[in-house]
Parts: C-alpha cells; sequence; structure tokens
C-alpha cells in the first residue's frame, strides 16, 4: 500500500511524526524543536491563560506566546505531556489536513495545596500541515480546547462567554 485516501503512507507517516515532536517539544520547552514543527510563516490559534481567543504570526508571534511559558518552566514544578488521538487526515490541493483530539495531562510534584489551576485538558487540534523543503510542517492550527478545570473541580465550561473556546458561537 503506497496511497492511501490520496496521502502517501511516507507522508502520513511524516505528519504524524511531526505531531509527536510538536507534544515532545511543548512538553520539554525546546523552543527551537517547538518552532521548527511550523512554517516559517504559520498561524498559531491558540486559547490565552485566561480562555480568550489567541491568533499568533509566524515563528516571531509563536515564541512571543508560547515562549513565555518555556521561559518560566525552570520554576514550575509540574510535567506536562500532550496526547495525540484519534488522528484524521484529509489530502487537501498542496496540503494535509488534520484533526485530532487533544488531551493534556500536567503533573505537580511539589504542590501542597489543592487545586490550583488546570491539572487535566483536552479539546480538539485543527491543523494544515504542508511540505517545508522535504519535511511536513504546521501551516495553520486551531487549538481548541474544551475545559480548562481541575480534575472534578472546575467550573471553566459554565464561565465562558461568547466567542470564547470551548463554545458554538
Amino acid at each position: 500500500m503506497s496511497e492511501w485516501d490520496g496521502i502517501a503512507v511516507k507522508d502520513r507517516l511524516a505528519v504524524t511524526d511531526r505531531m509527536a515532536r510538536y507534544s515532545w517539544a511543548i512538553d520539554s520547552a525546546d523552543l527551537d524543536a517547538y518552532l521548527d514543527c511550523f512554517t516559517p510563516d504559520a498561524v498559531l490559534r491558540h486559547p490565552k491563560l485566561d480562555g480568550s481567543p489567541g491568533v499568533h504570526h509566524g515563528h516571531d508571534g509563536i515564541r512571543g506566546f508560547i515562549g513565555r511559558g518555556f521561559d518560566s518552566r525552570p520554576q514550575q514544578s509540574f510535567a506536562t505531556q500532550h496526547q495525540f488521538n484519534a488522528v484524521r487526515l484529509k489530502a487537501e490541493e498542496t496540503a494535509i489536513g488534520v484533526e485530532a483530539y487533544v488531551m493534556i495531562f500536567r503533573h505537580e510534584f511539589h504542590r501542597q495545596y489543592w487545586p490550583r489551576g488546570s491539572s487535566w485538558r483536552m479539546g480538539t487540534w485543527h491543523a494544515r500541515m504542508q511540505r517545508d523543503g522535504e519535511a511536513w510542517r504546521i501551516a495553520d492550527v486551531d487549538v481548541r480546547m474544551w475545559n480548562d478545570s481541575a480534575w472534578t473541580t472546575g467550573s471553566a465550561l459554565l464561565d465562558r462567554g461568547p466567542g470564547m473556546p470551548g463554545v458554538r458561537d
């Protein structure tokens, strides 16, 4: 089998490998590896910490958004793990569309109080991958988180206003 739904098997593997590299880079706070997952003019749509929409353009915009969190990692006492599942790929004219469920687990090693911030988040990940030289990279990604609450204790879904991530309008 060399092609599946219009996408070569080697391209499917390269796209899912890029998703794994994205996860490892964000979880280990490796900014260079994270930026390498994106085309130079990529767009990252990712909710800000307050739940409001955030749109970040190009490596500089993405660095400005995600880099702040990476810079503070040495002072943080938690580890994160991004998990993709039920990945669907769709052939587009010059790109590959990706839809996946995403779950982010956070384990706080030294916390002596509960809860303070989310320890588990889930949502969906919608990307357009484009060939950049020999590699597939993220040209556009929209991260849509469904909840921002600690296990069974939060009300983030109930508190969302119109247009915020996790709502239909």
